[in-house]
């Protein structure tokens, strides 16, 4: 009961927070040129920057899928939608940082392939963006090169770490090639930073002038925003990211925040409220979840207990 109350109290804090930097951000811009901005969209910009938002949403989808068909034994085909939508549902609507976890349940069967699709997922969007970061801090903060460097090698260091954790084998429901899926992931990642830079490139060019590299050399901070745990999906990070550095080639704050507003509700909102449809439809998967978390419990107990018998 407690650990609810405090996963509740997190949640609501980050939505706080997330809510109190979008306001104080925008009562910083000029609210008529805010406004202006969404009027002087065309429909044909429209029109191609919802055809990206879904042609990146069939990328992450294939990379979700390719995941569970590594990882997993035990899955239908007709339920890897589902699963994928209610994951922008559960990162927005649940307490708790890793609520999107719980979009495993809606693939019926065994779990353990599945806990490692999903955990595969986030370590390498996070290995990725974090090594993205890395290599463009030091064009933007020259003094922190050698910390640049210096964390390039722990990264590195941890990625040949990774696949020796004693709890992955134990989750292992088939044998499956690290680096390879790894790059993989890094294609996918490739293909969803392209589109979605893409998309500023071409909103912000609406109503301002930007050149393409200088739109991706931004688009890197504005793609991590959400690791930052101190909102919900980066709200507010990443409206305040966008201000500060496309400042820096002549982008007003009001149509930097404008556009990364707008993105936000078409990549995760709108996929988020598809989520809430699907989580409904199979409310009844749920019922696995209180065996599901039993099982994963009495594995990593006997896992430490072999430990301490060692």
């Amino acid at each position: 009961m407690q650990s609810r109350v405090k996963q509740l109290t997190i949640y609501i804090l980050q939505i706080c927070i997330g809510v109190a930097l979008v306001v104080w951000i925008l009562s910083q811009v000029d609210r008529h040129k805010f406004v202006e901005y969404y009027r002087s969209l065309s429909l044909t910009s429209l029109i191609i920057i919802f055809a990206l938002s879904a042609l990146g949403l069939y990328v992450q989808f294939r990379r979700w899928k390719y995941l569970v068909e590594r990882y997993s034994l035990h899955f239908n085909l007709a339920d890897l939608l589902p699963s994928f939508f209610s994951g922008y549902a559960f990162r927005l609507l649940i307490p708790g940082g890793h609520a999107e976890f719980s979009k495993i349940f809606l693939l019926p069967g065994k779990k353990r392939g599945k806990v490692l699709a999903y955990g595969m997922e986030k370590y390498a969007q996070a290995l990725i963006k974090i090594f993205a970061l890395l290599i463009v801090i030091p064009f933007n903060f020259p003094d922190f090169k050698v910390y640049s460097i210096l964390c390039l090698l722990l990264l590195l260091i941890g990625y040949f770490l990774f696949p020796k954790i004693p709890i992955i084998k134990t989750f292992q429901e088939k044998d499956v090639h690290y680096h390879r899926v790894i790059g993989m992931n890094f294609v996918f990642a490739v293909e969803i930073f392209v589109i979605m830079g893409m998309q500023y490139y071409l909103l912000l060019n609406e109503v301002d002038s930007i050149s393409l590299s200088a739109t991706y050399h931004t688009s890197v901070y504005l793609w991590s925003a959400g690791m930052v745990p101190i909102s919900v999906s980066g709200l507010g990070i990443r409206e305040g990211l966008a201000v500060y550095f496309f400042k820096f080639y002549s982008i007003s704050a009001a149509h930097a925040v404008a556009t990364s507003l707008f993105l936000f509700t078409i990549n995760t909102i709108i996929p988020a409220l598809v989520g809430v449809f699907y989580i409904y439809k199979h409310r009844a998967y749920f019922g696995e979840i209180k065996d599901s978390v039993k099982s994963t419990r009495e594995i990593i107990a006997s896992i430490r207990s072999n430990k301490k018998s060692e």
